[in-house]
């Protein structure tokens, strides 16, 4: 008798709850996929860009850590630049400090090429070029220019209006190189351009 009474409540409860629901049709499973590709479509782009700024950002950010430290050792060394390299290697190895002639590559963490070079007169000293890759693959350069520069024979910063434009003055000044490849990430490589372009943030960096 009791199971009659289970088997009769159930038929009643199924009778109103109406029949069950199978499952998505297919045209319902398409809209799904479609919107899911349009959001994909809009957010990789987003993602991407995000993540190419950053990157850019990192490497900035060592460039101006790594010219802090610089400025540093500059004072203790008596206003000069000279033998920068080696200070900075001791003082800093957080950073890989690189010589002057060998590029920085995505390869090399926290890389930066420095370049020690005169400004005013010949031996002075007072200029430092320091280099970073990118892991967007652009290489951005920072000047640091103890006095106004003049035309110097190399090693120096030559403001000719033929090379070195836009750096004038003493101050900081910033450039950059898309796409600079495995071997023109050095900060030599200003000084071997026939035309460089400087300017005076990383926001308006020139691009060369």
């Amino acid at each position: 008798m009791h199971r009659v009474a289970l088997r009769r409540l159930r038929t009643k409860r199924t009778s109103e709850l109406g029949p069950v629901d199978g499952g998505f049709t297919l045209i319902e499973l398409m809209v799904v996929l479609l919107i899911i590709a349009i959001l994909l479509a809009i957010a990789i782009p987003t993602f991407l860009g995000v993540t190419s700024s950053a990157d850019d950002r990192s490497a900035q950010s060592n460039l101006s850590n790594g010219l802090t430290e610089a400025t540093a050792q500059y004072e203790n060394a008596g206003e000069t630049y000279s033998g920068i390299s080696a200070l900075l290697s001791a003082s800093a190895p957080e950073f890989t400090w690189t010589a002057s002639s060998s590029p920085c590559t995505t390869l090399t963490a926290n890389c930066i090429s420095v370049y020690s070079v005169d400004v005013a007169s010949s031996t002075d000293q007072q200029g430092l070029i320091v280099a970073a890759m990118s892991k967007t693959g652009t290489c951005w350069w920072v000047a640091r220019l103890q006095a106004t520069p003049t035309v110097l024979a190399t090693p120096g910063f030559d403001t000719s209006t033929s090379t070195q434009s836009g750096a004038a003055t003493a101050g900081t000044f910033y450039a950059k190189k898309s796409n600079a490849g495995s071997t023109n990430c050095k900060a030599t490589y200003p000084e071997s351009q026939t035309t460089f372009t400087w300017g005076t943030s990383f926001q308006t960096a020139g691009s060369n």
